[in-house]
């Protein structure tokens, strides 16, 4: 009779341990949420039932862009980060400022959930968020309905907005990484046919690192390595170089960016090339951008999760520390550094020639136009010195009783005379003359002794008696 109560117990013990053992695998039936996904871009939709002027702008679709994301799971519920933000399945996507989770509930097997966000009662702003979240294995469905009303200079402002997010599974969280079916793949010849590009990048360190006494203007940019697979969480040293036609080497160094895009917000560059990765940064491509004198040239960086680095560092054909065995390279142009200052030179000197060929060809028309002022000042001059010959011509004529129709006459023979005959001055030897006005015969205008002709018409002067 003893031994029968002492196997009782065994088989009380043995029944609960199958009834447990059941239960246990049943719940590890159920895969984790946790691993690496990747959300599709966010969609919003509004619809405005009133909206008056006094409301302000009509809301209009914002929505966000989609990208690899973490997500871990906490008991029943998920944390997601990336693609913009992180957020959680234990609260509303909608962050309006002064809007707090008034219920939530989450199903026991961490596949469903539902969160309601409202604005306090005291808040004139009357704002009802709900958030719903359903997941299988593979997928997990967002989808947020909201209702804002508010009341401002007695309009009634109304609209309503619905929210839709998808997330893909990329590889579970505890997965063993598909790099089983690497090796058998030709993927390993590739990568040694690949290893003989070493050399071509050992060929361009030579020039690298040559040193010139006196080198020229920066010409050439290199970045090594020209790609680079990184973690979230990682630093990285990038490489730069800056050379002169002749390959020496220059101590210019480039600015340093990051190329806009979704995880431009996740990662950090430092003025010496060192990249930095957020620990939250989301799965995809980001550019890092090093510029020398507006010239610039892009690195990609591609961003995996640390489960996927394996598999793709198998299949990218990058070397074993994840870099590529090129360089980025950009030709500098001349034009900039110091071949912009020599644009800068040649674009004043360019000035100033323009400028002294204006100033040349001013002058040369100011000198034409005096050297025809000048010849006509001297045909004046000269018909200035033929008036005293032929007032002297005249008073010999008046002295010698002839009129005043023979001054022109005598005026010619007087001088003819000397030209031929070489003779002394014509007229009287004595004091000169006292200095006689003349007269235009035409209108009337008065004009000094040595004047010739009227400046009006042309007509010839007459002295005055």
């Amino acid at each position: 009779m003893g031994r029968p109560l002492l196997a009782s117990p065994a088989l009380l013990l043995a029944s609960l341990a199958s009834l447990v053992v059941p239960g246990t695998g049943a719940a590890q039936g159920q895969p984790t949420l946790g691993g690496a996904w990747t959300a599709s871009a966010l969609s919003e939709q509004w619809s405005v039932d009133a909206w008056g002027e006094a409301c302000g702008p009509r809301p209009r679709p914002q929505g966000a862009p989609g990208g690899g994301v973490q997500i871990q799971q906490h008991g029943s519920e998920l944390s997601i980060s990336g693609a913009g933000r992180s957020w959680s399945t234990a609260e509303c996507w909608e962050q309006m400022p002064g809007l707090a989770r008034s219920k939530h509930s989450a199903s026991g097997d961490a596949r469903s959930w539902q969160t309601r966000c409202t604005t306090p009662p005291n808040d004139p702003r009357r704002a009802v968020v709900t958030t719903t979240t359903q997941a299988t294995d593979t997928s997990i469905n967002m989808v947020e309905t909201g209702q804002y009303e508010f009341i401002i200079q007695n309009t009634t402002c109304s609209a309503s907005v619905t929210r839709t997010r998808s997330y893909t599974l990329v590889r579970r969280e505890g997965e063993a990484p598909p790099a089983a079916s690497a090796p058998p793949i030709a993927s390993a010849p590739p990568i040694a046919s690949a290893r003989p590009a070493a050399p071509a990048a050992s060929e361009k360190k030579p020039a690298a690192s040559r040193t010139c006494d006196a080198p020229g203007d920066p010409a050439r940019l290199e970045v090594t390595p020209s790609r680079k697979l990184m973690r979230p969480g990682e630093r990285f040293q990038f490489r730069a170089l800056v050379m002169d036609a002749a390959g020496c080497a220059l101590p210019t160094r480039p600015a340093w960016s990051i190329a806009s895009g979704p995880l431009a917000s996740a990662a950090t560059v430092d003025a010496t090339g060192a990249l930095s990765l957020g620990a939250d940064a989301g799965e995809g491509t980001l550019g890092l951008v090093a510029t020398v004198a507006g010239k610039g040239v892009t690195v990609a960086i591609e961003v995996t999760s640390p489960d996927r680095y394996d598999a793709l560092l198998a299949t990218s054909g990058l070397n074993e520390a994840g870099e590529s065995d090129q360089a980025a390279v950009v030709v500098i142009a001349a034009g900039t550094i110091g071949g912009r200052t020599t644009s800068g030179e040649d674009l004043g000197r360019q000035r100033k020639n323009l400028f002294v060929a204006i100033v040349g060809g001013v002058a040369a028309c100011l000198g034409f136009a005096g050297l025809i002022l000048l010849r006509r000042g001297r045909r004046r001059a000269g018909g200035e010195l033929e008036g005293p010959a032929s007032t002297g011509g005249a008073l010999g004529g008046e002295r010698g009783g002839a009129g005043a129709e023979d001054a022109p006459a005598s005026s010619g023979a007087a001088l003819a005379a000397p030209a031929a005959g070489g003779a002394g001055p014509v007229g009287p030897v004595g004091p000169a003359p006292r200095a006689r006005g003349k007269i235009c015969p035409t209108c009337g205008e008065r004009y000094p002794g040595e004047a010739m002709f009227c400046g009006k018409d042309g007509t010839q002067l007459l002295l005055l008696n």
